[in-house]
């Protein structure tokens, strides 16, 4: 983390020094405005925000890592290019490592297994006898003795931290997941909260369980071995970049607060482009444009790290808001995965699934600009969440269903749409000039 800290102040050392040297936008208190909202957005330049992506695509950008970093000085210089005062905000964040081997050995058993490891199971290296646990329920467990051995359990419809939680209180050392029919999930993870509760936990599939059970039952007491290795929680180092658009000095300024943000780290293994190199660079793109833009609200331009985490950087940024920066917030648009082409229609969600101040300006603006409304719909997975959470009227922009090659390497710059991306550059764009009253009437 302390090497982190270092590489990032190197960084932004260097973005200092390059900003220097690069022509910045000027910057007047109540500049000439005459532009009707159609001529503004019609400057919006598709080529910038696809050379953006380019730059940001270049390696994935696991949150807590160089390669985020890379692009906070990254973002970070162009802010400053375009005479933003750019202000980093660090944090600290807990991140869970898979385990680097797990292996599932069965005493006289006439195979092999490929268990599947579960996000946020523990360490464990562990033998005991396997104990058939039905479905891992409280009344499966007074009917066995589970203590210090192996428990087997078909799911059915609890949760798999219930399960693993159930056996570690009935006394099991360690717990084998199986799926009683044919359907098998690909979501393995417990969830960070009973972390310091659980026991060494494997997936196998239903042939796996299937056989195993068949082998359980034939009468003679098996004795297995499950072990995980590596698996752990470490202490990261992530950051915030915020870049302010004051509102311009004149008679009808107000100190309305409108957030426009978009998180920039990736997952592993996984270039980005789509999530979320493309909300970024349309981001960074409205930045530049309203630069110079006469405005009577002020305007923040946010890019959040740690998002893939668990929506770090958008709580921490909350947290950090005073009760008056909240009261006056009036909007935010959150912009994750807007440029794929293979994704489905143009979506704007909310935490409860009702319009607010955002749904209803970028609604209206996508009817002038493409001639129909966009119904708004749930959605709590990103960075709009603790916003909503905080009372401010918040919308996540984002086109779904997803694509098929979401969170993978196939996540790459060329499975992107230029048109896409400037739909959603126009809507938003169209949506923060009229909320901030930009025709300001001259002194």
């Amino acid at each position: 983390m302390a090497r982190n800290r270092m590489l990032f102040s190197f960084l932004l050392l260097f973005s200092i020094v390059m900003a220097a040297c690069s022509p910045k936008a000027s910057i007047v208190d109540s500049p000439e405005f005459d532009q009707t909202q159609n001529e503004f957005i019609e400057e919006l330049d598709v080529e910038k925000i696809h050379s953006s992506l380019k730059e940001l695509t270049k390696k994935p950008r696991v949150a807590g890592t160089n390669s985020e970093i890379r692009a906070a000085a990254f973002l970070t210089v162009q802010l400053q290019s375009e005479g933003y005062e750019v202000e980093v905000q660090p944090f600290d964040f807990e991140k869970y490592i898979m385990p680097e081997s797990k292996s599932l050995v069965v005493e006289g058993f006439d195979g092999s297994f490929s268990p599947a490891s579960f996000q946020y199971s523990v360490d464990g290296n562990t033998s005991g006898q396997l104990v058939d646990a039905g479905y891992g329920l409280k009344s499966d467990y007074k009917k066995i003795d589970v203590k210090g051995k192996i428990a087997l359990v078909a799911v059915d419809k609890t949760a798999f931290y219930e399960l693993v939680l159930l056996a570690s209180e009935a006394g099991a050392k360690a717990i084998l997941l199986y799926f009683p029919d044919e359907s098998e999930s690909t979501n393995w993870t417990l969830g960070r909260e009973h972390f310091e509760d659980f026991i060494p936990a494997l997936a196998l599939t239903y042939d796996e369980g299937k056989k195993l059970l068949d082998f359980v039952k034939k009468g003679s007491p098996v004795n297995a071995t499950v072990e995980i290795e590596g698996a752990r929680i470490e202490k990261l180092a992530s950051q915030n970049i915020i870049a302010t658009k004051k509102p311009t000095k004149v008679a009808d300024v107000n100190d309305d607060i409108i957030l426009i943000g978009a998180h920039y780290d990736s997952v592993d293994k996984a270039p980005g482009a789509s999530d979320n190199a493309s909300g970024t660079a349309v981001v960074l793109e409205l930045a530049r444009m309203f630069k110079t833009l006469p405005t009577n609200k002020e305007i923040r331009f946010l890019f959040f790290g740690a998002e893939e985490e668990g929506l770090h950087g958008s709580k921490k940024y909350v947290s950090a808001m005073s009760k008056d920066e909240i009261k006056r917030s009036s909007a935010m648009f959150n912009l994750d995965m807007v440029g794929s082409a293979d994704a489905g229609n143009l979506a704007i969600q909310t935490l409860d699934g009702w319009d607010n101040i955002v749904t209803k300006a970028a609604s209206k603006a996508n009817e002038e600009l493409n001639g129909t409304s966009i119904e708004t719909t749930f959605g709590d997975r990103s960075d709009h969440t603790p916003f909503h959470n905080a009372g401010i009227d918040a919308a996540l922009f984002i086109y779904d269903p997803v694509e098929e090659w979401y969170h993978t390497p196939n996540d790459t710059i060329e499975k992107l749409s230029k048109d896409r991306l400037l739909n959603v550059a126009k809507i938003i764009s169209s949506s923060v000039f009229e909320l901030t009253f930009s025709a300001i009437p001259e002194e």
